[in-house]
């Protein structure tokens, strides 16, 4: 929650649903909602200042609350302090345009980073594939679909520190039971609702567990000189 000297700048709402084998909903865990959304916090500090280009002045933060049973409502929050005098506003609306920018291109990395985690566990093979552009890498699973990723969710999966996130984020798969993760992107605004679901198999189960990544992809980190 805000303080009364706090202004927030940005908000992204998600939506998180977990599942059993039936697709019954399953209610989380103390220990899962307490070390997933601190490592979750982290994995968006971190995608954050990577938007920024630098170290932003803001605080990150994300708020939830369990409305229902296996429902999660998640906002993704950029706060701070600053209280513009009345000829400033022109600048604060220009910066708090970009501090949203960032804070929508950080929430797609952290996204597409536990979607691709979960689909390298998924697939029977998977690897990195040469990309036409620095920007972005491509993943091949299972020898025949592409899936193209940002740089920064390639790397963050070549980095021990991250993956251990990673896995306190997921760690309902462990604790809970789940069967499947449903991530549920921009649920307020009509026309752009998109659904990410990542499925327990017995590769994930060993990522948590404290698997390499990189051995389930069966290949080094790649080269990106």
């Amino acid at each position: 929650m805000d303080s009364p000297l706090d202004t927030t700048v940005a908000r992204v709402p998600i939506t998180v649903r977990c599942l059993d084998a039936h697709g019954r909903p399953v209610s989380l865990s103390a220990r899962t909602l307490g070390r997933g959304s601190t490592d979750l916090q982290d994995l968006l500090r971190r995608a954050y200042a990577a938007a920024r280009r630098g170290g932003p002045a803001e605080t990150v933060t994300v708020s939830f609350l369990e409305d229902a049973r296996g429902k999660l409502q998640l906002e993704y929050l950029v706060v701070d302090r600053l209280r513009p005098s009345r000829w400033r506003r022109a600048r604060a609306r220009r910066r708090a345009e970009q501090v949203q920018a960032a804070l929508m291109e950080a929430t797609i990395v952290v996204t597409l980073a536990v979607e691709a985690t979960g689909a390298i566990a998924a697939a029977s093979t998977a690897r990195w594939s040469p990309s036409d552009t620095p920007e972005f890498a491509d993943l091949v699973l299972d020898g025949a679909r592409t899936v193209r990723l940002p740089g920064t969710v390639r790397d963050w999966l070549c980095e021990d520190a991250v993956l251990e996130l990673l896995r306190g984020t997921l760690g309902m798969f462990l604790d809970d039971d789940v069967e499947q993760l449903v991530i549920g992107k921009d649920p307020e605004t009509p026309g752009r609702y998109q659904e990410t679901v990542v499925t327990r198999s017995p590769a994930l189960v060993q990522f948590l567990e404290g698997a390499p990544l990189l051995a389930l992809l069966g290949a080094e980190a790649p080269d990106r000189s």
